[in-house]
């Protein structure tokens, strides 16, 4: 079967000389992996529907729309001849569907629709694998002073361009990046590729329905003053209008067919304190870098209020009268506190809705932890629910201080200081709430998070968690400890319990596929990067609703997962982030409405916004030795 495989003429295969000479070497899993690769074609020159598909999906400027180790599997052999094309699509890929999407992000002024929007792309393209791409109003004349209408839609036929270039294309046509630049390669040099595209699919290629990733066009604006006059801000009805026609050019023109769905976004302020935050956050980034004088703070905040009333004299609202019933669009009042939808229908939408349901600009903080050292740890075994060691105890105290302290600002009470009526609010451990008129301010109600397995629950035992008086001046159980399943580590299935020197022994074959595919693999009989996603995306959408301070105890796996969204690295590169995510350690990461602009998107490069607090080798290897020290005393005491 090896031997009988043809290149086709078109597409010569450079690497076919890497087949070994010797057939007794095909029966190693490593080779037979690479020879399942190559796959029987036509004698005509021609490259079938599946070459391409295969072609396509192997090219490494490409997106994948299945993990890589699954390439083999769809290989023709003598016992399958006409092997599945591409497999059903997985939870962590539903947005590879061949939809496009325009979101256009509406509202006043300071209402955080920029930093909404950006989150929002993140969110797609972790979770779903959808491509997104956000699109400026503002960055047309640079944002700059207040359009008059004189000089409004200047360059909407550029903007339209780059919007319609990013829309109307296929993933085999070229790669698109975020910068717009455009890559070739793979099927993308395929004369097949001329033909009209219907959602960017060959309508002659039955094989590739629905194959060609989902894009999603997020068009925002990061200056609504400088936008208000620009169409494509749908700041009016009529300027909504201009956009749905704009958007139908695009599926009615001769070269393509491409179906678009349009959907609005209005968000409102209707509470006081929200519109304070908000322009106390842009007043204090503007301080920050150097814009505004520390001490004009004051007479900004005054003039920032009258342009947001001037505004608003000017702006129309979506309007509920039924003049607007036929578009799609959804209404998010005070940040998910009473959300409004219109005709959202199909699975992105609706988790588009859950999502901006949940999420908000104000400021909050998320505290990633890894479990201390445990049983499995010190020998390199996978998976299973050892306990803490000696060492693993010691990390959790001093997880347990820096989160009283830190985290929650409690006040530490010695035993014997006070009076009874002290001690009975003293909390577990010691500590106790820091009043409203303490220096070092109130204590803060915290949330507390850790998985099902004892390494995790252990790590966070030792964390007090009093009762205090909560945001609505209730009785809030401070740290009070929420066991989550999801937030389990990755389940490792037959390798459970193995270290990696016995799963190449046992697994040979499972072993090299991971390597070559880390995020797709799964482990026989467990899970994958993807499924672990999949399984994380409801826990991320509680996360970003909160907006007290949240401490999450979990595993490695887990814990690259989240900080990678967080931080806006892709979701392929969460795997093979080892400087991150390392025991003894806790990751702050402070979210506002200006965590978008720190975003690096590298992984070794830490936004603004992350403070790595090392309790490694002050703490943890300190205390280890004074106590190997203490031991050794007590074994040979002096005479």
């Amino acid at each position: 079967f090896f031997w009988r495989a043809q290149v086709s003429p078109r597409y010569p295969d450079p690497c076919l000389d890497r087949f070994p000479k010797d057939t007794g070497a095909l029966r190693s899993p490593a080779c037979f992996r690479w020879c399942a690769c190559r796959r029987p074609m036509s004698n005509d020159s021609t490259p079938t529907a599946a070459d391409a598909l295969l072609r396509r999906s192997m090219d490494v400027g490409g997106e994948f729309l299945y993990p890589k180790s699954q390439q083999d599997l769809l290989s023709a052999t003598e016992l399958n001849p006409t092997p599945t094309t591409v497999p059903p699509p997985m939870a962590a890929m539903a947005g590879n569907i061949g939809e496009r999407h325009v979101l256009v992000f509406l509202g006043l002024p300071l209402v955080g629709k920029r930093t909404i929007a950006l989150r929002l792309k993140r969110y797609l393209r972790f979770f779903h694998g959808a491509k997104c791409r956000g699109f400026d109003i503002s960055a047309l004349d640079g944002g700059s002073n207040l359009m008059s209408p004189l000089d409004a839609n200047t360059h909407s036929s550029e903007f339209f361009n780059k919007l319609r270039k990013f829309l109307d294309c296929s993933d085999t046509e070229f790669h698109q990046g975020e910068d717009g630049k455009t890559t070739g390669g793979g099927v993308g040099s395929s004369p097949r590729q001329n033909r009209t595209s219907v959602n960017g699919i060959d309508p002659m290629d039955k094989n590739a329905k629905n194959v060609d990733s989902g894009r999603v066009a997020i068009v925002f604006s990061s200056n609504a003053m400088s936008s208000f006059y620009e169409n494509w801000s749908g700041s009016s009805k009529e300027r909504r209008r201009w956009i749905l026609a704009q958007l139908a050019t695009i599926s009615n023109s001769s070269k393509s067919k491409t179906r678009i769905k349009t959907i609005f976004i209005e968000v409102t302020l209707t509470k006081k304190y929200l519109e304070r935050e908000i322009l106390s956050q842009k007043l204090e980034r503007d301080v920050r870098e150097g814009r505004l004088e520390p001490n004009s703070t004051r007479e900004a905040g005054q003039e920032w209020r009258e342009k947001v009333q001037e505004y608003k004299k000017l702006y129309v609202t979506l309007q509920d009268d039924g003049s607007e019933d036929d578009l799609s669009y959804m209404k998010l009042i005070n940040y998910g506190e009473r959300v409004l939808t219109n005709r959202m229908r199909a699975y992105l939408p609706q988790r588009i809705v859950q999502f901006l349901t949940a999420t908000h600009p104000t400021k909050h903080t998320i505290y990633l932890c890894r479990h201390g050292q445990s049983e499995y740890n010190t020998t390199g075994r996978l998976g299973g629910n050892s306990p803490l060691t000696e060492q693993g105890w010691v990390f959790a105290e001093i997880l347990s201080r820096f989160a009283a302290q830190h985290v929650c600002k409690l006040k530490e009470f010695h035993s014997g200081q006070g009076d009874g009526d002290i001690e009975e609010q003293v909390g577990a451990g010691g500590w106790m709430e820091r009043g409203a008129d303490d220096e070092e301010g109130p204590s803060v109600a915290a949330r507390l998070w850790t998985s099902s397995l004892f390494r995790t629950i252990q790590t966070a035992a030792l964390i007090p968690h009093p009762v205090i008086r909560g945001p609505d001046g209730s009785a809030w159980e401070s740290m009070s400890p929420r066991v989550y399943r999801n937030i389990d580590e990755i389940f490792a299935g037959d390798c459970e319990g193995l270290t990696p020197e016995e799963v190449k022994v046992s697994h040979p074959q499972a072993s090299n596929l991971r390597k070559m595919d880390k995020i797709g693999y799964r482990y026989p009989r467990g899970e994958s990067y993807f499924d672990i996603i999949s399984r994380l995306e409801p826990c991320i959408q509680e996360m970003e609703s909160y907006t007290e301070p949240l401490l999450i105890v979990s595993h490695q796996a887990i814990l690259r997962c989240i900080f990678a969204y967080l931080t806006g690295v892709d979701r392929e590169k969460a795997p093979g982030m080892e400087t991150q995510i390392q025991q003894n350690v806790v990751y702050q990461i402070d979210l506002d409405a200006s965590s978008e602009d720190h975003i690096t998107g590298v992984a070794n490069n830490l936004p603004a916004f992350v403070t790595v607090h090392d309790f490694r080798k002050e703490e943890v290897e300190e205390t280890m030795l004074a106590r190997t020290c203490r031991q050794l005393q007590s074994l040979d005491p002096q005479p």
